[in-house]
C-alpha cells in the first residue's frame, strides 16, 4: 500500500485513542480496524515522532528497574521463586514487569531470571521425551506448568526438537496416540462440556481435552462440518451470509470509515458489530479493503494539487499544515508525494521572492531610510516588507557590490599604500598581540585621519621626537568621530603601538635597567594621559552582567541530568536521558552514520532511521533511507558550562586525552575511574605527548584532575591542572570522549593552525599550542564547535525551560532571531559559579583562584567583590554620612557612662549584646582606632569560636594573638569606620604582597612538578626532589598565611558593611547626634586599587598614618619612597627620601600626593608619573601657564632635606 494512504503518527495516536486500543498486543490483532494504521508503527514512524509504545498508547510510562539485576533482588526479596508465583505476585511490587524474559534483552530465560543453575537441554529427543513423561502430564498445557521441575527440559520442546524426530505433543508425552472423535457429533457434545461458545475460546482451549482436533473445519469436513454456530449449538444471526452482501449494504449506507460504521451500523439490523469475525472466512480482508471505493484518492499530478490548495487559500507551508485535511485529497506532505518538487512558493502560486527582484531597485528602495550602518539597516529593514534580510545573500549573484555601495554610504580613501613603512613595523608589533581586526583598523583611522591629514613622513618615531608637535585636538577629535564602542579599543591600540615602538628603538637597556632616551616619549601615553578613560563604551564590560542566583544554576543542572551528582555512581547513559534528544534537536545534533557502524547494544548510542529527499544528479530527487545517531556533544558542552567555572571558549577547546599515553575508564561494574594505558591509534601522536593534555586526568592517588589547555590570564597562554573535578563532570567527559572516538573517530590530532576561530589569533601563539584532539569536535575534520553553536541557543532555552511563576531569566522572542532571549550569557555563569563558591560555599580564596585559572589571588578577589551594590556604593555612602561623626567624642561619653550611652551607634553581636543589656565596669573597655574591647584587652584566650562546649582563643592574625576583628567581644561603630577601612587597607597591602610570594612558589613549583615528570616518563632519576619539597611547603605556608589574611579582610568588611546599616538606621530615625568622623580622602576606593595601583594603596595607608594612632605604615613606608626616589632619578632629579626619618616621609609623601593630584587630577595618571610612563617634563609641556611641577617637587625635597641636615648636620659632614 502506498506511504501517503496511511496517517500521519499524531493522527494515528488520537485513532488508537478512539479505538480504546490499550496494549501492543491489542493493537497488532486490531490494526486493521482503521485502513490508515501501520502494522508495524516502531519501523514505519522512525524518524516521525516515534518514541516508544507507551507514548504511542498515551500511556505513563512505567518506572520499571532498568536492570535485570534489579528486578532480579526485588523478586527475591518477595519470596517468588518460580514462573507462576511470578505470574501471580508480580505486582505486588509496581517496578516489576510483567514478563522479565521479554523485557530485559539479557535475560535468557526464567531459569535465568530466577538465577537458578542453568544446564543444557537434553541433547536428544528420545531423552527429552522420557524426562517429560516422568512428570506424569498428559496435555501440553500441564507440560508449561510443570516442566520447571527439570532443569535440562525446555518450554518450548516443538522448537528444540523440531528436526530431531518431534511429531507433535501426543507422541511426545505419551506412547497411546489418541485419536481424535471418530465423529463431528462426538466432537461437538465434548466441546459443549468444556463450556467453549466461540472460536478464539476454542482456538486457546481445545487441548484440554486432548481427542479434541485443532481444526474442527477441516478434520470433519465433509463429514457432517457445516458452520461454526452448529458446533457450538448457537443460532444463527440474522446478518447477512456472505461478505458480498455485507458490502453492499455498506455502501448502500454510504459509510466511508469504521468509526463511522461502528456508529451507524444498528440502521441496518444485519450489519454485525465485529463484521471481522462474523466473515473472517467468508471473504473479509481489511477495513481497508471494505472502503476501497470510498478512499478518496490523492490528486494524481502536482497541477491538480497545487490549485486545489491555492482554491483554499493556503500562502504558506505552514498554512498548508494547518488547512490541508479541508480537502480530503491534499496529501499531508506534498513535497515528498509530488516529485519532482519546484518548492512551496510555485506550489502555492505565491510570488517566489518577496524581495525587490534586482540590485538596483533595493538599493533604491534603501536609500529612502538613510541607513547609516549595516546595524541600522538590520534595526529598520522590515518597514519596507520587500527589502531582503540578507541583502549580500540575495543578491550574491545579481550585482552585489559591498554594503557601503548597497547603502550609498560615503567610502573614505584609503591611503595605507603611501605609508609601507609605518605598515610594515606595525605587522612586526601584531606578531605579539591579539585582536587583530581592530588593531589594523585602528592603523587604518591613524594613517587617514593623522598621518595623511598633516602631511606626515612614513617614520613610526617621528610622533615620537619631543620636538615634533603632536596636534592632540586633531587626534582627540579622530578618536571621538570613531563609534562609541571602538573609541577606546581604538585609541588603546594606536598607544600600545607607539610604546612598543619607544621599547624597541627608542630606550637604552643596560643589563636590568632600561631608559627612555631623552629626545623620545610616547605622546598617547604621556600629553594625553587619562584620556582613555574619559572615552565612553557603551558596551558593558563582562563583569558588569547580572549574576545568576546558584538556585537557578540547580535546577538547570537537574533538568538537564536528574540526580546529576549521582551520574557516576548510577552510570547514566544517554539513552535514558530521553528528553535531551528533543532539547538537542537540530540538524547538528544527529550525525548520518552507516548501520553497520551503529553500535545498538551502546546504552550511549541513541539512534533513528529517516527517509529523506535528496538531490542525485541532474537536479533530480530521490528519497533514501539514513540512518543516524544523536551527538551528545553539546550536552555535554552546557553541562560543563554549568558544573565548572570555565569560559565558554576554554570548555570548547579542551582536549579528549586520545593522544595522551594514559586515559580514564568507567569500570561499569564499581562506578569508579580507572587508568588504563591508551592503545588508541592517536596514541602519543600529538605534539606535546610528553605532558597530558585529557581534560580529564590522573591525580594524586588516583583521583581525577582537571586539566585545561588554555587559559586567557596565564603566562604564554598556557593551561593550568586542577587536582579536583566533580566526579559526575569527569563522568560525562569521558562518556563524550568514547561516543567522540566510536562516531568520530580522527585519523591524526588537529593542528592549532588549522582551526576556525571567530576572530584572527596570533599566529605564534597557534604554533606554539601544537595539535589537539578536541573534544567537542562537531565532525570527524577535527574542528571544534563555536560558542554560539554550543551556547547562544540552548542557555537562553535551558533557562526559559526551568524557570517559574515571577521568575524572568529568559523570554520567548517574538522577533526574527533566536527563538529565546535572555540576559544571562555564558560569562555570567562562570561569575555566579565563583561568587558562589567564595561567598555561600566559604572556599578559600586560594584554591577558587587555582579553580579559575586567574594569575594572581588579588585577580579572584576582585572578580567577586567588586560589586557595587556590595562594596563601592555602600562605601561611599558611609563615606558622605560619617563626616557628621566624631570619634573623640564617642571615646569619652563611652568611657563616662558605658557602652549603653551610645547602643545605637555601636554594632550588637551574639558574643557582646550582653555589655549593652547590662552594666559593665566602664573602665574596662579600651579603645582602638578601629572599635573598643570591653574585657580590657585580656580575654583574647576566649574570645574565639565555640568548640563543643568550650570557648577557643581568638584566631592570630595581621594583628598577632590580640587580633580584634575576629573576637566576639569586639565591639565596633560609626565612629570606627575610617580606622576599620585604614586597617583593611593595611591587610590588604599584606595581602597583595604575600600572593605575590605565593605565585613565586607556584611557578616554582609547576617548573619542578614538570622537571620530576619528564624525568619519570624518561625513567631517569630526578636529583631536585628536595627543592620540590621544600618548594610544596612554602607554597602551602604561603597559602596558610594568604588564609589567614582573607579571613581577617573579611571580617572587616562585614564591620564596615555593618557601619553602613547602622549610618540608615540612625539617618531614618532622625538621630539628633552630632558625632563627626574624619576620614582619608577617597574612601570608596579603599583597597580595592591594589591590583590596578599599588601606588595608591600605599599613599593611602601613609595618610592614615596621620589620622590614626594604631596605623601601621612600616610595610609602606620602604616601598613608597623606592617608588618616589625612582621616579626623581628617571626625571632628573636628586632622589632625597632615602635620607628621611619615617614621620619626615610620611610627611613628604603626603604633601607630595596632594601636588600631584592637585595637577594632575587622576590617580591614574599619578601611576604613570611614578612608573615612568609620563614625564615631569611631559606635565610641564602640557601645563605651560602653571609654575613647573619640577620646580615645586625640587622644593619639598629641598625642605625636608634641609631639616634633616640641620638635625644630622655633623653626621652629614662625615
Amino acid at each position: 500500500m502506498p506511504e501517503e494512504s496511511y496517517c500521519s503518527y499524531d493522527e494515528a495516536r488520537q485513532i488508537i485513542a478512539a479505538l480504546n486500543i490499550c496494549t501492543a498486543g491489542q493493537y497488532r490483532s486490531r490494526y486493521k480496524e482503521h485502513a490508515g494504521l501501520p502494522s508495524n508503527p516502531p519501523i514505519f514512524f522512525a524518524g516521525k515522532g516515534w518514541d516508544c509504545w507507551y507514548v504511542f498508547l498515551s500511556k505513563a510510562k512505567p518506572d520499571l528497574y532498568e536492570s535485570l539485576s534489579q528486578a532480579q533482588i526485588a523478586a527475591r526479596f518477595l519470596g517468588i521463586s518460580t514462573q507462576l508465583e511470578y505470574v501471580a505476585r508480580y505486582k505486588e511490587d509496581s517496578r516489576l514487569p510483567s514478563d522479565p524474559v521479554r523485557f530485559y534483552d539479557e535475560c535468557k530465560s526464567w531459569r535465568h531470571f530466577f538465577q537458578e543453575d542453568y544446564e543444557k537441554a537434553y541433547p536428544t529427543y528420545e531423552e527429552a521425551k522420557s524426562a517429560a513423561r516422568r512428570l506424569g502430564v498428559h496435555t501440553a498445557k500441564e507440560y508449561k506448568n510443570r516442566y520447571l521441575a527439570d532443569k535440562k527440559l525446555r518450554s518450548n520442546p516443538n522448537e528444540v526438537y523440531a528436526k530431531t524426530g518431534w511429531k507433535g505433543w501426543g507422541p511426545f508425552l505419551s506412547d497411546e496416540l489418541v485419536a481424535i472423535y471418530a465423529s463431528y457429533e462426538e466432537a461437538k457434545q465434548a466441546t459443549k462440556k468444556l463450556g467453549i461458545v466461540s472460536v478464539p475460546d476454542y482456538r486457546k482451549r481445545y487441548y484440554e481435552d486432548p481427542r479434541l482436533p485443532s481444526s474442527p473445519e477441516k478434520a470433519y469436513s465433509g463429514r457432517g462440518w457445516t458452520n461454526w454456530y452448529d458446533f457450538f449449538d448457537r443460532q444463527k444471526s440474522k446478518f447477512y451470509p456472505t461478505y458480498s452482501e455485507m458490502e453492499q449494504a455498506v455502501h448502500k449506507l454510504g459509510i466511508t470509515s469504521k468509526d463511522e460504521y461502528l456508529v451507524r451500523r444498528k440502521e441496518d439490523e444485519k450489519l454485525p458489530c465485529a463484521p471481522w469475525s462474523e466473515y473472517a472466512s467468508k471473504g473479509w480482508v481489511s477495513w481497508k479493503f471494505l472502503f476501497r471505493f470510498f478512499k478518496p484518492l490523492f490528486y494524481s499530478d502536482l497541477a491538480e494539487a497545487s490549485a486545489a490548495a491555492q482554491r483554499l487559500g493556503i500562502i504558506s507551508a505552514s498554512d498548508y499544515r494547518a488547512k490541508y485535511k479541508l480537502d480530503p485529497r491534499l496529501p499531508c506532505d506534498p513535497k515528498s508525494h509530488f516529485l519532482p518538487w519546484s518548492g512551496w512558493p510555485n506550489f502555492l502560486g505565491v510570488e517566489r521572492d518577496r524581495n525587490y527582484k534586482t540590485y538596483e531597485e533595493a538599493k533604491k528602495a534603501a536609500e529612502k531610510f538613510g541607513f547609516k550602518s549595516y546595524a541600522e539597516y538590520r534595526d529598520g529593514y522590515k518597514q519596507d516588507p520587500r527589502l531582503p534580510s540578507a541583502p549580500y545573500r540575495a543578491f550574491k549573484h545579481k550585482g552585489w557590490i559591498s554594503i557601503q555601495d548597497f547603502l550609498s554610504l560615503e567610502i573614505a580613501p584609503d591611503y595605507s599604500d603611501s605609508y609601507p613603512c609605518l605598515c610594515d613595523v606595525y605587522e612586526k608589533h601584531l606578531r605579539f598581540q591579539t585582536n587583530y581586526a581592530i588593531r589594523r583598523m585602528a592603523l587604518r583611522v591613524l594613517i587617514n585621519g593623522y598621518f595623511h591629514e598633516l602631511n606626515l613622513p612614513d617614520d613610526p618615531k617621528f610622533l615620537l621626537l619631543r620636538a615634533n608637535k603632536f596636534n592632540a585636538a586633531l587626534y582627540i577629535s579622530l578618536i571621538e568621530s570613531q563609534a562609541e564602542s571602538l573609541k577606546q579599543q581604538v585609541h588603546t591600540s594606536i598607544s600600545t603601538f607607539f610604546q612598543w615602538v619607544l621599547d624597541e628603538e627608542c630606550t637604552d637597556v643596560d643589563g636590568d635597567e632600561s631608559v627612555v632616551l631623552n629626545d623620545f616619549r610616547n605622546p598617547f601615553s604621556s600629553i594625553l594621559a587619562g584620556f582613555a578613560k574619559g572615552l565612553g563604551y557603551s558596551k558593558l564590560g563582562q563583569t558588569n552582567k547580572p549574576s545568576l542566583g546558584y538556585e537557578y544554576i540547580l535546577r538547570a543542572r537537574n533538568y538537564l541530568v536528574p540526580d546529576y551528582e549521582m551520574s557516576l555512581s548510577r552510570r547514566v547513559s544517554l539513552s535514558q536521558l530521553e528528553h535531551l534528544q528533543e532539547f538537542f534537536d537540530s540538524r547538528g545534533d544527529w550525525l548520518d552514520v552507516p548501520l553497520s557502524k551503529i553500535d545498538v547494544d551502546d546504552p550511549h548510542t541513541v539512534w533513528r532511521k529517516l527517509e529523506r529527499i535528496e538531490r542525485v544528479v541532474a537536479g533530480k530527487r530521490r528519497r533514501v533511507v539514513v540512518y543516524q545517531v544523536w551527538s551528545p556533544v553539546r550536552f555535554v558542552a552546557l553541562y560543563t558550562l554549568l558544573r565548572f567555572p570555565l569560559r565558554g571558549q576554554q570548555i570548547l577547546w579542551l582536549d579528549s586525552g586520545e593522544a595522551d599515553r594514559e586515559v580514564g575508564v568507567v569500570d561499569m561494574e564499581t562506578g569508579t575511574i580507572e587508568w588504563r594505558k591508551n592503545t588508541g591509534h592517536l596514541a602519543l601522536r600529538g605534539t606535546r605527548s610528553s605532558t597530558p593534555q585529557a581534560a580529564v586526568q590522573k591525580g594524586i592517588n588516583g583521583y581525577p584532575k582537571f586539566y585545561c589547555t588554555t587559559n586567557k590570564t596565564g603566562a604564554r597562554d598556557q593551561g593550568y591542572e586542577v587536582e579536583w573535578i566533580p566526579e559526575d563532570l569527569a563522568y560525562w567527559l569521558l562518556v563524550l570522549r568514547d561516543w567522540q572516538e566510536k562516531y568520530s573517530p580522527l585519523d591524526y590530532p588537529t593542528p592549532w593552525t588549522s582551526i576556525k576561530t571567530h576572530a584572527e589569533i596570533n599566529s605564534e601563539i597557534l604554533k606554539s599550542r601544537g595539535s589537539q584532539c578536541f573534544l567537542f569536535r562537531q565532525d570527524k575534520t577535527g574542528q571544534p564547535i563555536t560558542t554560539a553553536t554550543a551556547f547562544q541557543t540552548t542557555l537562553p532555552k535551558l533557562l526559559y525551560l526551568i524557570q517559574r511563576g515571577g521568575e524572568d531569566l529568559a523570554r520567548k522572542n517574538s522577533q526574527y532571531g533566536p527563538r529565546y532571549l535572555s540576559d544571562y550569557t555564558p560569562h555570567c555563569l562562570r561569575v555566579s559559579l565563583i561568587t558562589a563558591y567564595i561567598a555561600d560555599g566559604d572556599a578559600p580564596i586560594h584554591i577558587v583562584s587555582k579553580l579559575v585559572g586567574h594569575a594572581a589571588l588579588v585577580m579572584t578577589i576582585h572578580y567577586v567583590s567588586l560589586k557595587e551594590h556590595q562594596m563601592r556604593r555602600p562605601m561611599q555612602e558611609a563615606e558622605k554620612r560619617a563626616e557628621y561623626t566624631a570619634c573623640d567624642n564617642l571615646v569619652r561619653d563611652v568611657l563616662a557612662n558605658g557602652l549603653q550611652s551610645q547602643a545605637r551607634n555601636l554594632i550588637a553581636t551574639d558574643g557582646n549584646r550582653i555589655f549593652f543589656e547590662k552594666s559593665s565596669t566602664k573602665s574596662a573597655n579600651v579603645i582602638f582606632d578601629w572599635g573598643i574591647c570591653p574585657m580590657s584587652a585580656a580575654a583574647c584566650n576566649i574570645g574565639g569560636d565555640l568548640i563543643e562546649n568550650v570557648y577557643a582563643a581568638v584566631e592570630a592574625g595581621y594583628l598577632g594573638q590580640k587580633n580584634c576583628p575576629r573576637c566576639r567581644f569586639f565591639v565596633s561603630g560609626i565612629a570606627f569606620l575610617g580606622g576599620l577601612v585604614s586597617l583593611a587597607n593595611e591587610i590588604a597591602l599584606e595581602i597583595h604582597d604575600e600572593s605575590g610570594r605565593y605565585q613565586a612558589y607556584t611557578a616554582e613549583l609547576d617548573e619542578l612538578e614538570s622537571a620530576w615528570y619528564d624525568a619519570s616518563i624518561k625513567d631517569l632519576p630526578f636529583d631536585r626532589e628536595l627543592d620540590r619539597k621544600r618548594s610544596v611547603a612554602q607554597q602551602q605556608q604561603s597559602a596558610a598565611k594568604l588564609e589567614v589574611l582573607l579571613r581577617d579582610y573579611g571580617a572587616v568588611n562585614r564591620y564596615v558593611m555593618d557601619c553602613v546599616k547602622a549610618i540608615d538606621h540612625t539617618e531614618s530615625e532622625n538621630s539628633e547626634a552630632e558625632l563627626k568622623l574624619v576620614v582619608s580622602e577617597d574612601l570608596k576606593e579603599m583597597s580595592f586599587r591594589a591590583s590596578e595601583s599599588t601606588y595608591h594603596l600605599l599613599s593611602e595607608i601613609c595618610q592614615n598614618a596621620t589620622i590614626y594612632r594604631s596605623a601601621n605604615p612600616s610595610r609602606a613606608l620602604p616601598l613608597i619612597s623606592e617608588m618616589i626616589d625612582r621616579m626623581a632619578a628617571n626625571n632628573g632629579l636628586r632622589p632625597a627620601m632615602y635620607k628621611l626619618t619615617n614621620a619626615q616621609k610620611i610627611a613628604a609623601c603626603n604633601q607630595l600626593n596632594s601636588l600631584l593630584m592637585s595637577r594632575l587630577h587622576s590617580w591614574e595618571r599619578i601611576d604613570n608619573l611614578i612608573s615612568g610612563k609620563l614625564m615631569i617634563l611631559d606635565v610641564d609641556e602640557y601645563q605651560a601657564g602653571l609654575t613647573p611641577i619640577t620646580s615645586e617637587i625640587k622644593a619639598i625635597f629641598s625642605n625636608y632635606v634641609s631639616l634633616t641636615s640641620g638635625a644630622h648636620g655633623d653626621e652629614n659632614d662625615e
